[in-house]
């Protein structure tokens, strides 16, 4: 009883001193260090590179090889002979993106396909980012997850994973179960199996997992996004974020890129959710880089609706989302908090402008009245004990560049804005610099040299 009363007291202390000092000044400067670095022309209004948010990064040559063969790879040829760098060294990189990216900054551990780690090894990298500050995501194609059913539930427990993405498209080779002439809608089969390990997982370790689902487009499987876009809305409760990435020339990719048709893909997107979306509810660096919609998604009584955050053309809904990434809640980090604290440090932002609070309530005022045909009949729902579910929801649009688009003018422009870092011998360099050159394949060549030195010393000791 003592124990829990000391840990009680530690606990109110702590959220005390989060609520009177709700600023983490160590995460604010990496903020402010990358959008100094920024190009003056992408400096607006909504750009939360810089202002809300210090980027996303990327770890690489973990686990450099895949086991399957997909029609689009950004890896190098070299990728499947190349060994899994040593534990001491993905650290380095850490270290590097936590001095980069600041405490509770996205890292994406990444590289082929890393869960061919061992899953002491993977979650030993998870566990370090976690116990850095970092907020992890784990990237994979989710097979070995089928095959080894505690393999994610071991990183959730053991290492403290609360984020993955899994990808399901036509364009991957080497899929159990997966057919060829397969389209995009005889593969839901698969995505329900994801969506229900996703939501097995929460319930058996009782733990926050936040899952994506990422989708490579390519001339093939263009058509289907409606169908995979209405798809991720209807499982909105297991994947919270659809990631779409149109195909690039780069790496092993032998399959016709669609770089340039950027307008396309999100019209393609908007008829799957029926709805004109604003493609930049936030910006992150360059425009041309990433399309962000952010959404709630709200079920009753056999009804879904989708609520835009920042509807297009709308002044107002702009307006607000301005105030919010400059503004007290500007730069404020949820990862790596419980809920209680993020809903304290909020509160503590809040305090210090009390308008913002006005505000806030002045706008979720007026976006209910914008919806006041169908939230009636949710309130009615929620009041009578029915089923109901409001659930966020993002969708992305990752446009990399081919390696001929790298030296144009507009190239130059995004490498200089560019939000998805990774550090490559003391340098946080663009991703679409590692996929559009021979970088990666030089790395991979450098790992196989030493690879060889190393064994021809053990061989002559």
């Amino acid at each position: 009883m003592l124990d829990k009363w000391r840990q009680a007291r530690q606990a109110i202390k702590h959220h005390w001193q989060l609520f009177r000092e709700p600023h983490l000044p160590e995460r604010e400067e990496a903020i402010q260090r990358v959008g100094e670095a920024l190009p003056e022309y992408v400096k607006t209004p909504i750009q939360a590179l810089g202002a809300h948010a210090s980027g996303c990064t990327a770890t690489y040559k973990s686990m450099a090889k895949c086991n399957f063969s997909c029609t689009a790879c950004y890896l190098s040829k070299e990728a499947n002979h190349t060994p899994p760098l040593p534990y001491e060294e993905v650290c380095e990189q850490i270290d590097e993106i936590r001095q980069y990216i600041g405490p509770g900054g996205n890292i994406q551990l990444t590289a082929g396909e890393v869960t061919l780690m061992p899953v002491e090894d993977l979650t030993k990298l998870v566990k370090y980012c976690v116990d850095n500050e970092l907020s992890p995501m784990v990237m994979s194609h989710g097979d070995t997850f089928r095959e080894d059913p505690d393999y994610l539930e071991h990183m959730m427990i053991h290492g403290g994973l609360e984020k993955v993405a899994i990808h399901v498209d036509t364009t991957q080779r080497g899929r159990i179960g997966q057919k060829k002439g397969d389209t995009e809608q005889d593969l839901n089969w698969l995505r329900d199996e994801f969506a229900d390990m996703i939501r097995q997982a929460r319930a058996k370790t009782g733990q926050t997992l936040h899952a994506a689902h990422n989708y490579t487009i390519d001339e093939t499987n263009l058509d289907a996004v409606p169908d995979v876009m209405r798809w991720g809305l209807e499982n909105s409760d297991a994947f919270r974020l659809m990631s779409f990435q149109p195909t690039a020339a780069v790496g092993r990719t032998r399959t016709g890129h669609i770089t340039g048709r950027r307008e396309l893909v999100w019209s393609k997107i908007c008829e799957g959710v029926g709805a004109k979306l604003n493609r930049h509810t936030f910006m992150f660096g360059h425009p041309d880089c990433t399309f962000l919609a952010l959404m709630f998604v709200v079920k009753f009584d056999g009804e879904m609706h989708v609520v835009e955050v920042s509807r297009d053309n709308e002044p107002l809904d702009r307006l607000f989302i301005q105030r919010f990434a400059h503004g007290s809640l500007g730069g404020i980090v949820t990862d790596n908090m419980t809920f209680s604290e993020q809903i304290v440090m909020s509160a503590g932002r809040l305090a210090q402008e009390p308008r913002t609070v006005l505000e806030v309530l002045g706008y979720c005022g007026y976006r209910a009245w914008t919806e006041r045909e169908w939230l009636p009949r949710l309130i009615g729902a929620m009041a009578a004990g029915r089923q109901w579910s409001i659930n966020p929801f993002a969708i992305v649009v990752h446009n990399f560049m081919s390696a001929d688009e790298l030296d144009t003018p507009t190239g130059q422009e995004r490498l200089a804005a560019c939000a998805f870092r990774l550090p490559v011998e003391g340098e946080m360099i663009p991703m679409c610099q590692m996929n559009g050159t021979d970088m990666r394949r030089e790395l991979n060549l450098k790992a196989k040299l030493r690879l060889a030195a190393k064994r021809a010393k053990q061989k002559a000791a």
